[in-house]
């Protein structure tokens, strides 16, 4: 099941912003996310299985809370993991 998942830049410093990924959850596909580019662990997860607080995931433009990671995906759906950034 392939689903495309479109990237903050924050999270790629500069790389792919849009990649394919296979997973029947957002929790599986960011799995794999991770596993293709390692450097994404700790900028996107607090704790294991706990995404940062600045972290919000998008499923077809639809929020995933309170499920996050159990939101189940099907093939073709979109997936935007945004960053809110804020500084002073």
């Amino acid at each position: 099941m392939s689903v495309k998942v479109i990237l903050h830049p924050y999270l790629t410093e500069g790389g792919e912003v849009q990649v394919e990924l296979e997973g029947k959850t957002v929790g599986e596909c960011i799995k794999n996310l991770v596993a293709r580019f390692p450097a994404m662990q700790a900028k996107l997860f607090a704790k294991p299985e706990k995404l940062h607080g600045y972290i919000e995931i998008l499923v077809n433009t639809q929020p995933t809370v309170p499920l996050e990671l159990a939101y189940p995906l099907k093939d073709g759906d979109e997936v935007a993991i945004l960053v809110f950034l804020s500084g002073g």
